[in-house]
């Protein structure tokens, strides 16, 4: 199980989801103006600020999790991570339109500072697709090893 890259991509994945609850997407001064909008209320912007955001985290660390655990059927663990890499893409395009969204109502003088975890979601999504591949590459060689039995 360990000793198939899938596995450690996956890993990787689903540390990526959970460290987004670690990491914060943007930071603001305490003077600033820009923490009259709600989600920078208390100077950070993180996955607690939008139920979509904390819920499509979650979803994305957990399937990346579960995949890990499939790998006695491979098809199976294709299908799961494609999910996974749906709900990840999901995850990027809703943190896009939520920082979008923010940057458009921000007050004059008001700054927003990114942080490391805004990039999480795109590694996260990167991780599972190279998951997806690998996993695709293992049951064609398993397939093509059967033909020759």
């Amino acid at each position: 199980m360990i000793q198939r890259i899938q596995t450690v991509f996956l890993f990787l994945a689903a540390c990526a989801g959970a460290g987004q609850f670690v990491l914060p997407y943007a930071t603001t001064d305490a003077d600033n103006a820009a923490k009259s909008i709600s989600a920078l209320s208390d100077a950070v912007f993180n996955p607690f600020d939008n139920p979509g955001l904390m819920g499509l985290c979650i979803l994305s660390a957990l399937v990346s999790l579960i995949a890990i655990f499939l790998y006695k059927n491979r098809s199976l663990q294709r299908r799961i991570t494609g999910a996974g890499v749906l709900v990840s893409f999901l995850l990027v395009a809703l943190l896009g339109f939520s920082v979008w969204q923010m940057l458009q109502s921000m007050p004059e003088g008001g700054a927003l500072y990114y942080q490391p975890g805004v990039g999480l979601p795109v590694v996260g999504l990167l991780l599972q697709w190279l998951a997806g591949r690998s996993i695709s590459r293992d049951e064609a060689l398993v397939r093509s090893m059967d033909r020759l039995r």
